[in-house]
Order: C-alpha cells, then sequence, then structure tokens
C-alpha cells in the first residue's frame, strides 16, 4: 500500500509540471490557437464571412528547417541533400530557435526544424517562392 501511495504522489508531482495543450477557438471552421498562432494578413472566406487566416508560429520551424537545409547545402558546396545526427541538429537549432517561445513551443518548433530539414532531404519541401510568399 505505502508503494503505491508514493507512486501516485510522485505522479502528481511529475503533471504539476506538465505544459498544457494551448487553449484551440474557432473562427467559422477555422480551429486556431491564440496562444501560439499569429494572424499573418491573409483573408479567407468562411461561409458567408470573411475571416483572417493564422499562421502557426510553430510553423516557422519547419520554414526555417526548409531554408537552413538548402543554406547549409548552399554554403558546404554539397549537391545532394543530407541527414544530420543528434549533436548536429543540436548544434544547428540552439543557433535558430527563436528565445521567446514557450518550453512547449520551443520542443515543437524543434520538431518542425528537423521535419522541414528531412522535407529537403526527401525532395518532398516547398519551392523556395512558395516560402517567400508565405514570409
Amino acid at each position: 500500500m505505502f508503494g503505491v501511495e508514493r507512486e501516485n504522489s510522485m505522479e502528481r508531482h511529475y503533471r504539476s509540471h506538465e505544459v498544457g495543450p494551448h487553449p484551440l477557438e474557432m473562427i467559422g471552421d477555422l480551429v486556431y490557437s491564440p496562444g501560439t498562432d499569429l494572424p499573418f494578413g491573409k483573408r479567407i472566406q468562411i461561409g458567408l464571412t470573411e475571416e483572417t487566416i493564422y499562421e502557426s508560429a510553430i510553423e516557422d520551424g519547419y520554414l526555417v528547417g526548409i531554408r537552413a537545409h538548402r543554406a547549409f547545402l548552399e554554403d558546404n558546396n554539397i549537391a545532394n541533400p543530407i541527414l544530420l545526427d543528434e549533436k548536429q541538429y543540436a548544434m544547428i537549432i540552439k543557433s535558430l530557435l527563436p528565445k521567446s517561445l514557450s518550453a512547449l513551443d520551443r520542443g515543437l518548433w524543434r520538431s518542425y526544424f528537423i521535419v522541414g530539414w528531412v522535407c529537403v532531404y526527401l525532395g518532398i519541401a516547398a519551392e523556395d517562392e512558395d516560402i517567400e510568399e508565405e514570409e
């Protein structure tokens, strides 16, 4: 019995340090998170009303991952995309990660960065003009 009580108290202690997901809101049929999504001025027709499209601040990690991989290839005169090991990703991400993000958002940004990098490796990343348009 003592072991169960101790386990439960440890579990409660761990949960008290967890960061929950950001609250979501809806505009028409569009679900967004005011805590992490930033308006970028694009308008969209949702039903009978016109609303602003939101882009996740975390998606910036994806776009930075694409740009960083392409810049890495260009700077090092490498023709074929490459994957990095954990230490190499950590080094690059450390220099590019926005300092203003919460702990949860920093973790998501890192994940999106790696997805963007890998998309270049797989040849499925957005084209340069698409990335520039989104900025």
